[in-house]
């Protein structure tokens, strides 16, 4: 079974697909239907000139009629989509932005050009058994890296919080970079986006339990209901961080992701207020309400709590549960409890300990 690796181009496509040359096999459909938000993503990537992955056709020459057929065998829902909206049956919603309500006749002609003559990469499977494409499929599988918890939540859902949460995190690059936050090979694998889904989550639901499955949990809380309420109070909050602190604290625990977001959760609750989460109203009664007018104070302040986290040693006294907290999962709200009000009191209080 020979495979052959081609290149059409989009109006190659809609040419099959009006010649009835272009057929679609449900039984290697490998997911589900795509909602829209799914559909108008994909061709806003096509309309930016952008990639997208490539489609496995399985071409059937008939030696009789000297015809070729091409079946769809992977890539389904992306071909459905492109033809759909190049039969102006989708609309482009304020997720494409400045291509927000335009379909395919509605587009200039220089746009529709562009459109229609946006390359696609196709594996053809030439005369291809059942046997021969399922084949194919099990080799792609087996060597393909498992998606971690990240990559799944941005595959699975669609609605305006994971939007906000990718566009947030893109638009912070420079800061995850620039302040050693995470390597690129992290942000490759989307840990950026968990860091800002969990700093979503603080402004919105306050201090809570943490790891994956809470990262799951807020986006089916927030897929269908959320506002974009919250993404100016992530912008001030990460932005007071970036131009106050985080120049004095590169190379310091201070800006690995668990403590960040620590200091995020403080700085927010002074700045912008945040829910209790699983906190109790007793647990913040006391605690300050607005950072130390000295910042220098508070930068301070935050290098000794750093100092404390890098010690390989229980510093004893009133800063042992900060290290035993900090030493331990720093995902569970345990841990949590005990590490937060020391960043807020590090912030607001000049004599913290």
């Amino acid at each position: 079974m020979p495979s052959i690796l081609e290149q059409y181009r989009i109006s190659d496509f809609l040419e099959w697909h009006r010649l009835k040359a272009l057929e679609i096999n449900t039984n290697f459909q490998r997911g589900g239907v795509w909602k829209p938000a799914a559909r108008i993503m994909l061709i806003d990537t096509i309309l930016r000139k952008l990639p997208i992955p490539k489609v496995y056709l399985r071409t059937k020459i008939n030696v009789r009629t000297q015809k070729a057929v091409r079946e769809i065998v992977d890539g389904q829902q992306r071909l459905k989509a492109i033809i759909d909206f190049a039969e102006d049956r989708l609309v482009l919603s304020k997720r494409a932005q400045e291509f927000r309500g335009l379909k395919y006749s509605t587009l200039s002609e220089d746009q529709k050009g562009e459109f229609l003559e946006y390359a696609i990469a196709v594996d053809s499977l030439v005369n291809a058994s059942t046997d021969d494409v399922l084949e194919v499929f099990a080799r792609l599988n087996s060597y393909t890296v498992s998606l971690n918890g990240a990559e799944k939540r941005h595959a699975q859902f669609q609605g305006e919080f994971k939007f906000a949460v990718r566009e947030a995190s893109r638009r912070w690059g420079n800061f995850w970079k620039d302040y050693k936050v995470l390597s690129t090979q992290q942000r490759v694998r989307m840990q950026d986006d968990s860091l800002t889904a969990e700093m979503f989550g603080v402004l919105l639901d306050g201090v809570k339990d943490g790891g994956d499955p809470k990262i799951l949990a807020l986006y089916k809380k927030y897929d269908s209901i959320f506002d974009g309420g919250c993404t100016p109070n992530f912008e001030r909050v990460l932005a007071y961080i970036a131009e106050n602190f985080a120049p004095s604290l590169v190379d310091t625990p201070l800006l690995n992701p668990p403590h960040l977001l620590s200091l995020f959760s403080a700085v927010a609750f002074i700045l912008v207020g945040i829910p209790l989460g699983d906190l109790t109203q007793d647990e913040v009664n006391n605690l300050p309400h607005a950072i130390l007018p000295d910042l220098d104070q508070a930068r301070n302040n935050l290098i000794i709590l750093a100092t404390i986290i890098d010690s390989d040693d229980d510093p004893g006294e009133q800063l042992s549960a900060f290290w035993k907290a900090s030493h331990s999962s720093t995902q569970r709200i345990a841990s949590r409890r005990v590490r937060f009000p020391y960043y807020v009191n590090a912030l607001g209080l000049e004599n913290f300990i």
